[in-house]
């Protein structure tokens, strides 16, 4: 019985590491704005609009304030503060003229970003779920007794585990393990 709970955890492992997506880059991705596809590479701070690279940074000042400057093909900026939820402020170098130039303005280029980047800075899981699991596992692992004790033993007078059951909520306990390590590089 025991090399049978075995073999179900080694396939619930195999299982879970085939669910394991690995995205080529997600860093970089498309937007479709105005009728135009954006290509924006957060990894290299840039953004490809009709063959035109801007340079962008990002930086957040604490709570819910960013801020952005972006610099034009021919060094001119274009930067942007939002403070908080409510609105921001913001400003151009004195050699900035987007329409001239035949450049995408300023604040296109910021809602831009907004669309994909703001709010999605962390996709992964929570590394609080991930430190939860592993604690839940190590304690199922290394204590299953106890850890059935504490789910069913306490309603009945003078209850004893079975084999099978101290078994059973061991590899339940790997499997959390796994399951929290995973988690955990997945949240890095």
């Amino acid at each position: 019985m025991k090399h049978f709970c075995l073999w179900i955890a080694m396939l619930l492992s195999v299982f879970t590491l085939c669910g394991c997506q690995n995205k080529e880059s997600p860093n970089l991705y498309d937007v479709v704005y105005n009728g135009k596809t954006y290509t924006v590479n957060q990894e290299q701070g840039t953004i490809i609009c009709d063959g035109v690279v801007y340079q962008f940074e990002i930086s957040s000042r604490g709570g819910n304030s960013v801020d952005l400057d972006i610099t034009y093909p021919d060094s001119s900026r274009y930067y942007w503060t939002m403070d908080g939820s409510f609105g921001g402020h913001g400003g151009w170098s004195d050699d900035y003229d987007p329409e001239t130039s035949g450049y995408v303005p300023g604040d296109v280029l910021w809602n831009v970003l907004s669309l994909e980047s703001v709010g999605q800075e962390h996709s992964g899981p929570s590394p609080i779920l991930a430190v939860f699991l592993l604690a839940l596992g190590a304690f199922q692992t290394i204590s299953p007794r106890t850890a059935w004790m504490l789910g069913y033993g306490w309603r009945f007078k003078d209850a004893e585990p079975s084999e099978l059951a101290l078994t059973v909520n061991r590899a339940v306990g790997v499997l959390l393990v796994f399951v929290g390590i995973i988690c955990l590089l997945a949240s890095l």
